[in-house]
């Protein structure tokens, strides 16, 4: 059955949405940030259909994408004479590869599935697929979902990576570091994701001149649940753990470690692990942090998690923020003014097409006694059929964010019978607690390992609970402009990503934005940090980084 659209796609969306078209305040102004003069980034041009490459503060090129969801990366030699270039980056893999010198002039490299591009002096070292080419030359691969490259050795001969499963389920987002050896093409494990232990966004960083490795340990597929504390980690690049700081039951989205060695800025999200308290809980601790290593003294400079300006650096005693899309800034303390997410997403104008589609929250809009933290894909497809191939209500009073009826939380946990079939299947939930039916005990099992283990998605028993109930599915890994069609259709696409984390997420996209970004009913709320609700967010293709779909 056809979704039913709100606006067609060449229509102002401000009178049909009502939390969409809301006022919302500007977006806060900020100081541009200028890198030291080798480093390189990139920004969205002046004329919106390409983004410039900016060394040191000065653009050398601008390159166009051939789809306004699409951007590039870039990364420069250690002395900002060359850089290289990922043409139509998707937050995961770009279509090309380019070099562009200190006088801006170009030169197309190489075509295909390019994960990362690492220099060493002028040495030119990418991913291609699972192709490790260094110098034009191939040598050797590196199995698993897009490889990528941290950078060489300090001695040259090798290259640190990080490879992932290439597993049908959420399990494909844990990392596990390697070192690529450059004459043998062998990949020596040095940190490994495992059954018991689980590890990902790790980042090169040179502290005081030695070769490190920063990452962060969690033995949870998901952001949040369980008792098992998360750790910030550095290493040295032979997998030696130098230190582990941070001990938290929160989840850190991600880390950056100063090069002097006293610092480490991160993003934290609190973790629900207490309904009764609702969810605005953790509205004091989510943000962005600087932490002083020596004191152990931690200031937060953003407050809140921004959805548009994720950290990407540190500079002194301030983080750097931002993305491709809106640029890059410093964050100072929240005493000396700082920054505010909510000021720094800011206003968008509402032109598009969406879909109607009911909200449903994983946690707050399920049982009390049930822990939702691994129930985003259940409760995705079930936004996806109600209504339509679920027309009838499944109901149930819920205490929080206040006592409401939760027209169709039951589908997620509850057994009942469509079209032939009964979804009685039983699983625990994220505590390991209960024997839940419905969506969740037919979509999550112990697929994904974890310390203990943890009920997570399977992707083809998310397919199978689609069909089941009626929905012509189709799966795969589509482009931005597919899933336009798809949304153009009336349909809605179930997205498996990292949402601005390093951790598996699902949620529903259910119409597009004209500026490339999409809408999004995210199952774990507004910027998929726990908070209620999350209907009709706009996420950048880059913040979803999806590698897997189901159009329904």
């Amino acid at each position: 059955m056809t979704k039913t659209s709100l606006a067609p796609t060449t229509v102002a969306l401000a009178v049909a949405l009502g939390t969409v078209a809301a006022a919302v305040s500007p977006a806060q102004a900020v100081e541009p940030y200028s890198e030291s003069p080798s480093k390189s980034y990139a920004v969205r041009a002046s004329s919106n259909t390409g983004y410039d490459v900016i060394v040191g503060g000065v653009k050398r090129a601008t390159f166009n994408v051939s789809d306004p969801a699409y951007t590039i990366r870039s990364t420069s030699t250690a002395d900002g004479m060359q850089s290289a270039v990922i043409a139509d980056f998707d937050g995961t893999v770009g279509r090309s590869l380019h070099t562009v010198d200190r006088y801006g002039k170009t030169r197309f490299v190489a075509g295909g599935a390019i994960t990362s591009a690492v220099y060493n002096g002028y040495t030119l070292a990418y991913v291609d697929g699972e192709n490790v080419v260094v110098d034009g030359m191939q040598v050797g691969r590196l199995k698993g979902r897009a490889p990528q490259l941290l950078g060489f050795t300090s001695d040259g001969t090798g290259l640190l990576a990080v490879q992932h499963p290439d597993a049908a389920d959420d399990s494909t987002y844990v990392g596990s570091l390697v070192r690529f050896d450059l004459k043998s093409g062998a990949a020596k494990p040095l940190i490994t994701s495992d059954s018991s232990t689980l590890y990902r966004d790790f980042k090169l960083v040179d502290v005081k001149g030695e070769r490190h490795v920063s990452f962060i340990k969690h033995n949870e597929i998901y952001r949040c649940g369980g008792a098992e504390p998360q750790y910030l980690g550095l290493a040295t690049e032979h997998g030696e753990v130098r230190s582990l700081v941070g001990e938290t039951k929160h989840h850190y989205r991600s880390a950056v470690w100063s090069t002097d060695g006293m610092r480490v800025a991160y993003e934290v999200m609190g973790c629900v692990s207490d309904k009764t308290r609702g969810p605005n809980q953790f509205d004091g601790l989510n943000g962005v942090y600087v932490q002083e290593l020596g004191t152990q003294k931690a200031s937060q400079v953003v407050e809140g998690l921004s959805f548009n300006y994720a950290l990407t650096g540190i500079d002194g005693t301030e983080a750097v923020i931002g993305s491709p899309q809106k640029g890059y800034t410093k964050a100072g303390s929240l005493k000396t003014g700082g920054l505010k997410a909510a000021t720094l997403d800011g206003q968008v104008t509402t032109m598009g097409r969406l879909n109607r589609a009911e909200y449903i929250h994983q946690l707050w809009d399920t049982r009390n006694e049930f822990n939702g933290n691994s129930s985003c894909g259940p409760t995705s497809a079930v936004i996806d059929l109600v209504t339509y191939q679920l027309p009838n209500e499944f109901g149930v009073q819920v205490s929080q964010p206040s006592s409401h009826w939760s027209k169709w939380g039951r589908y997620i946990t509850d057994e009942f019978t469509n079209r032939g079939t009964t979804f009685n299947r039983t699983m625990n939930d994220w505590s390991r607690t209960g024997s839940w039916k419905g969506a969740h005990g037919w979509i999550t099992g112990y697929y994904c390992g974890g310390n203990p283990a943890r009920p997570c998605a399977s992707w083809e028993s998310e397919r199978d609970f689609l069909a089941r109930n009626g929905a012509a599915v189709q799966q795969g890994n589509f482009t931005p402009a597919q899933v336009r069609a798809f949304i153009d259709q009336g349909k809605f696409v179930i997205m498996s990503g990292t949402w601005g984390s390093t951790a598996g997420h699902l949620s529903v996209v259910i119409g597009y934005h004209d500026n490339g970004s999409f809408y999004v009913h995210d199952t774990y709320g507004a910027g998929t940090d726990g908070s209620y609700d999350g209907a009709n967010q706009l996420y950048t293709w880059g913040y979803i980084a999806p590698v897997q779909m189901w159009a329904a």
